[in-house]
């Protein structure tokens, strides 16, 4: 955990992605605006902001440490002659995009820790639970994601990931609290919401005690929105997440995924996701594609009856359809399925073939059109006619393999 958090650490202070600049925006513009009229100003330097206050409360704790730092290096530039004055234009460059990576530095490492504390917990295997933490953390997909990109998908997924360990610890409010966390940073992962509730089911805990604890947990969040909230608090929240997050997401058919809609069309930014088939706009065929993708998990699960190997790998798959059937999907969106498949390649369920072809595809998918670090054969191939297509085809095949997997594969893991 250690050597993963130093590797991250020397990238941090590198060039960062482009999106960051919405970040370091709306970091700036809270202690600006105010908490209160945050939402309802009109003046930004990138675009306005479309994620939950659990985001932009990070980004107001990384400006503020930003300033705070700075300040104190800017004083002892002026007090103490032998301080280094060129560490000031590193810091006025550096500094606050690498406060911004450093949650999901630290989350990745966090990830490490619940995959190797999950392995051990199904199969009390030392070995086997540090090669699947070793996959997660030193994959250079994450790490692209996290320490180079500065992207939010490690914080995400690792509150989505603590609430499985937590439940498998038979914490269930806290398991519950730490999933609505998640969807409060960002709502990408309430893809898996129908499957942490079938899991409350097999362990048959009664539908009023899991109703209780999601609404505790509702009016957690709801109290620590409440700078923000302008008149009623749940109205203001619930409006915030209809016309804000998910209103604000745009309508691309592929926002540069390697997935089903780049096999048909390539990546094509300018065509968007209402054109229809048969009548039917490519956005709603994305959700019924979806659609069936997740009750095909489920009946794996049910055929299965709910054997922890099975929950695992429907984590996995419906990352994997979501990232392949839905429009509008980003490149980066596909990280979800690496938690869960490192615990799978390491219990020994999944071969590391399959998890180094998903990884391999994935981090050019992340490397295509961004072209950093530039390396220019690199550049051509993904830019030589139909291999974004040959990708993607991967992609899909893979799916329909695990698919295949879930369906007819024996359980291996216990229950806990």
């Amino acid at each position: 955990m250690l050597l993963a958090l130093l590797v991250r650490i020397i990238f941090i202070f590198g060039p960062y992605h482009p999106d960051l600049g919405n970040h370091l925006d709306w970091g700036n513009r809270f202690w600006q605006y105010g908490p209160k009229s945050f939402y309802s100003e009109s003046i930004w330097s990138v675009s306005w902001p479309n994620q939950p206050p659990g985001t932009m409360y990070l980004w107001a704790l990384a400006s503020l440490v930003n300033k705070l730092i700075f300040n104190f290096a800017w004083y002892l530039n002026l007090k103490i002659p032998v301080f280094p004055s060129t560490l000031i234009p590193f810091l006025q460059n550096h500094l606050h995009p690498a406060l911004v990576k450093i949650p999901s530095v630290l989350a990745e490492v966090g990830i490490g820790w619940i995959i190797y504390s999950l392995i051990k917990l199904f199969s009390n295997q030392e070995k086997k639970a540090l090669f699947g933490a070793s996959l997660f953390l030193f994959n250079p997909v994450t790490i692209y994601n996290s320490a180079i990109w500065g992207q939010t998908d490690g914080l995400i997924n690792f509150f989505s990931l603590l609430a499985l360990f937590l439940f498998f610890k038979r914490k269930y409010f806290w398991a519950i609290l730490s999933f609505m966390l998640s969807i409060y940073i960002k709502l990408s992962l309430i893809i898996f919401l129908p499957l942490f509730l079938l899991l409350f089911l097999r362990e048959k805990i009664r539908l009023i005690k899991v109703v209780a604890y999601f609404l505790i947990a509702i009016f957690c969040l709801v109290i620590i929105s409440l700078p923000f909230v302008q008149g009623n608090a749940f109205s203001w929240l619930k409006n915030l997440y209809i016309t804000r997050v998910f209103g604000g997401q745009g309508n691309m058919l592929t926002a540069n995924a390697f997935n089903l809609w780049a096999i048909i069309f390539g990546i094509d930014f300018s065509r968007p996701d209402l054109g229809t088939f048969f009548g039917v706009t490519y956005k709603y065929w994305g959700i019924f594609l979806f659609g069936i993708s997740y009750l095909l998990t489920l009946y794996g699960l049910f055929k299965k009856k709910f054997e922890n190997q099975t929950f695992l790998l429907s984590f996995v798959l419906i990352a994997l359809s979501s990232f392949m059937f839905l429009t509008n999907m980003h490149e980066r969106y596909l990280y979800p399925a690496f938690p869960y498949l490192s615990i799978l390649v390491g219990e020994g369920i999944i071969s590391f073939g399959w998890y180094f072809v998903i990884s391999f595809i994935h981090l050019l998918n992340l490397y295509n059109l961004w072209f950093y670090p530039r390396i220019n054969f690199l550049i051509n191939f993904l830019e030589f006619d139909g291999i974004v297509k040959i990708f993607s085809l991967t992609l899909l095949f893979l799916l329909f393999f695990l698919f295949r997997f879930l369906i007819e594969s024996r359980p291996k893991l216990k229950n806990n």
